[in-house]
This record gives C-alpha cells, sequence and structure tokens, in this order.
C-alpha cells in the first residue's frame, strides 16, 4: 500500500487520515489503515444492501436510483460513525461506551431487517393469517356499524311514513279550502257643505277555493322518505359486498415495517427455538462486525500515526501557552 498512493489517498479520504502525516509513518500505521479500511468497507457493504432492501420493501420505492440514493445515505452514515472513533485523538473509553451501545442498536436494527428479508416466505404466510385475523375484527366492528345505522334509517323512514300517512289522510278529508283575499278601496259617498268629495275606506272580501297545501306537504314527505329508502338500499348492499371490501382493502394495504416486526417476533421468533437461535447468531454477527473499529482502537496499542498527531497537539498547546504567557508579562 506505501507504493500505491492513490489507493492510500483514498483510504485516507474515507477514514480521514492525512495523508501527508502517514507519509511519515512506519509500517504499523499502513497496517492500522488497511483494518480500518477493511472494517469501514465491510459494513459500508452491509449498511448499503440494508438500505437498500429496505428502501425497496417499507418505503416503497419503484426506482432503482432512489434505492441507491437511500442505500448510499446509509453508507454516508456508518463511515461518519467510524470516523468518528478513528478520528478520536488518544482513548476515550466514554466514546468507546456510546459506541458500544450505538453498535448495539445497529445490530438489533440491521439483524432484525435482514431476518424480514431471510424469513420472507415464512413471514409471507404469518401475515395472511394475522391479515385474515385483523381483517375478521374490522368485519364485525363494521357490521355492527352498518347494522346500527340500517336501524336508523328503517325509524327515520317509518316516522316520515307515518306523517305523510296523516298529512295525506288530512288533505283528503278536506281537498279543498277557502282562500279569502281582502282589498281596499275609497267609495265616494257625498260632499260636504264646502263642495269637498267625501270619501269613505271599504274592505273587499274575495272567496276562492284552492287545493290543501297538506297536499304538497304530503308529496314533499314522499320524496325525503323516498331518500331514505335509497339509502337504505345503499346501506343493505354494502353490508353484503363488505367482506369482500375489506378482503380487497387488506389485499391493497401497503405492508409496514412495523407491522411485519410484530408478526416476526410474536409469530416465529419467539414461537420457534430454531429461528430464535438463528436470530441471536445473526444478531452478535452484527455486533461484532459494528465493534471491530472500536475494539481496534480501545485495545491496540498506539500507531505513531496517532503518536504524531497527539504530538502535534502537545505542541501546539505548549506553544499557545508560552504566547498567552508573554503577552500577560
Amino acid at each position: 500500500m506505501k507504493n500505491n498512493k492513490i489507493f492510500t489517498k483514498l483510504c485516507c479520504l474515507i477514514i480521514g487520515w492525512n495523508p501527508s502525516i502517514l507519509a511519515e509513518c512506519g509500517e504499523a500505521s499502513y497496517r492500522a489503515l488497511k483494518k480500518y479500511m477493511s472494517a469501514i468497507t465491510i459494513m459500508a457493504i452491509i449498511w448499503g444492501t440494508i438500505g437498500f432492501l429496505f428502501a425497496d420493501r417499507y418505503i416503497g420505492v419503484a426506482a432503482t436510483y432512489v434505492k441507491i440514493i437511500v442505500s448510499l445515505i446509509f453508507i454516508t452514515i456508518v463511515v461518519c460513525v467510524e470516523r468518528f472513533i478513528i478520528l478520536k485523538v488518544g482513548k476515550s473509553y466514554f466514546v468507546g461506551i456510546m459506541r458500544i451501545v450505538l453498535a448495539f442498536l445497529m445490530a438489533t436494527l440491521g439483524a432484525t431487517i435482514f431476518d424480514q428479508m431471510i424469513f420472507k416466505n415464512d413471514l409471507d404466510v404469518k401475515m395472511t393469517k394475522a391479515r385474515d385475523v385483523e381483517a375478521n375484527e374490522l368485519l364485525n366492528i363494521r357490521t355492527i356499524l352498518i347494522n346500527k345505522q340500517i336501524s336508523e334509517n328503517q325509524k327515520c323512514i317509518d316516522s316520515i311514513g307515518r306523517e305523510y300517512e296523516q298529512t295525506l289522510s288530512e288533505a283528503n278529508a278536506k281537498p279543498f279550502i277557502t282562500s279569502v283575499n281582502t282589498t281596499q278601496e275609497q267609495v265616494l259617498i257625498g260632499q260636504d257643505s264646502l263642495g269637498n268629495n267625501i270619501y269613505e275606506r271599504r274592505t273587499n272580501f274575495n272567496k276562492t277555493q284552492i287545493p290543501n297545501p297538506k297536499y304538497q306537504q304530503a308529496q314533499d314527505l314522499a320524496k325525503l322518505r323516498d331518500k331514505y329508502i335509497e339509502q337504505g338500499q345503499k346501506l343493505n348492499k354494502d353490508l353484503m359486498e363488505l367482506d369482500g371490501t375489506i378482503r380487497t382493502e387488506m389485499a391493497n394495504k401497503p405492508r409496514g415495517f412495523l407491522e411485519e416486526l410484530k408478526v416476526l417476533f410474536r409469530e416465529i421468533i419467539f414461537k420457534d427455538k430454531i429461528a430464535a437461535g438463528f436470530y441471536l447468531i445473526l444478531f452478535l454477527f452484527m455486533l461484532s462486525l459494528e465493534l471491530l473499529v472500536v475494539s481496534s482502537k480501545l485495545s491496540e496499542t498506539t500507531c505513531d500515526y496517532d503518536l504524531i498527531v497527539e504530538h502535534q497537539l502537545k505542541v501546539k498547546e505548549a506553544t499557545l501557552r508560552r504566547t498567552q504567557e508573554q503577552l500577560i508579562k
């Protein structure tokens, strides 16, 4: 690697090292560079795959380039996390503990996503059963609701029907009613002693026979009753087609990550010892990979690259301290 400058610079760019400082170091630093690069490459491949599968299965992304973008985002996050450990000057056990906690969480997430892909066929069967149970529960709830609506609708029909019959009966009993129209006019009745006309206001009453308005009221009630009858027919049709409607909704409903996760643990891992053992092995494998960099950083002796960086830091601190003391004097 020492002779391959392009590859060395690429590795330094990824893990965050300075190629100029590395050029002054010995073989130990180049070996450390290889180890860090190998660990990051492994994690990048794994989490790039997880990101691609996650985008394909749960985000609902159809375009391949978008899945690749999501995969690159996952890879970038992992690389940044690993660089945070690698670029720490000196050994920090607090940072190590935080990385171990993060490794545990990432291993859990990664193992779970991989398991959902590995147990895909078994998960499909369990999901079908779970969706069937959910459909039956939803069917019962909606059936009760529609039956209640049908009952209330029928009460309205009966009430309007009784009012219609009563109104129509009253109209038939008296088909016509007398309408009285009044008009007023001034009538000349004579003159006074001065010759002025004298008028008298008279009210005229005109009586006509018109159809009973209750006929129109009865027609309005009949139209309203017909609307409720039509609504009742629609509710009965919805009730008959309810089972098929719910099954179609369930078939078209996207399968969410958390929904599959619940079924995975409840119906497969917690009920099958072999599946539980496989998940545990996969989890430990992911956890071990997550801890590659942090274990290497905390357990091994400091390479000369870290020594040079620490030396430069100490020299800089001493220089700044002397400058401050001179300014105070």
